[in-house]
């Protein structure tokens, strides 16, 4: 599958690797196998509800997660963010 990202996802990705540089492997890795096997227990991959109903999201570290659409053979990234930021 394709990756496509938002231009806000791209924002906030980059305010989050500033913040901390580690995070730019983990988040590699876990596209990789996003990309891979949709269904790796480590991504912990979940519809969302409320506001963001057409999204879901995947772990990244400790309360770290993307959001995403999936449409036809894209996913498309919309947010990097906390889990309690959703």
């Amino acid at each position: 599958m394709e990756i496509r990202t938002t231009s806000h996802f791209d924002k906030n990705l980059a305010k989050k690797i500033k913040k901390n540089s580690r995070l730019k492997n983990k988040i590699k890795n876990q596209i990789s196998i996003l990309q891979n096997n949709l269904h790796h227990p480590s991504l912990k991959l979940h519809k969302l509800k409320g506001k963001r109903i057409d999204e879901y999201s995947f772990w990244i570290e400790d309360n770290l997660r993307i959001t995403c659409l999936f449409v036809d053979d894209v996913i498309l990234f919309t947010d990097i963010i906390t889990h309690d930021e959703y």
